[in-house]
């Protein structure tokens, strides 16, 4: 994962109506995509979905299992942790029927692990953790992600750099 810059700790993130009409938005009313459904099922509701796995913020960038958003995981020492959440076409969505927490492991037995809870900013665009203090060597971040719909969360893990 790159490291963020300074002044991209408050990256603009534009969640518009439309990105929020299509598949794993907020207002997406079509069918889902099952994870374990057929596979050769032609969806036309998901033309053009999954084109686009580039990171927009520098970050570790993933497919959730649901095949219906996509997220990315940004840390940087002065900003802390941000998590960008993107519809199935990678285009960005609310962040408000998700629930995260990270946890962070120190690459050293010698230093404990810690738990952050993510809140939303103020756009409900991004979800965000403060700075990691007190670690004095690598770490890498666990996030613990609740999809909409589901009943337990899922993990992905973020390799921080230092």
């Amino acid at each position: 994962m790159a490291a963020a810059t300074p002044s991209a700790c408050r990256d603009p993130v534009h969640v518009t109506e439309a990105a929020e009409r299509q598949p794993g938005g907020a207002l997406y009313e079509g069918p889902s995509t099952m994870h374990h459904g057929k596979r050769r099922t032609k969806k036309p509701h998901m033309k053009g979905a999954h084109s686009d796995h580039r990171p927009r913020h520098g970050g570790a960038f993933f497919m959730a299992p649901n095949k219906m958003h996509h997220l990315e995981g940004v840390y940087s020492d002065r900003c802390g942790f941000r998590l960008y959440l993107y519809n199935a076409f990678t285009k960005p969505i609310g962040v408000g029927r998700f629930r995260a927490f990270i946890k962070i492991v120190p690459d050293s037995d010698d230093e404990p692990e810690s738990i952050r809870f993510l809140s939303a900013d103020k756009a409900n665009a991004v979800l965000r953790a403060p700075p990691v203090g007190g670690v004095k060597g690598t770490f890498s971040i666990e996030l613990y992600l609740k999809f909409p719909g589901s009943e337990e969360p899922e993990l992905f893990t973020v390799k921080v750099p230092k």
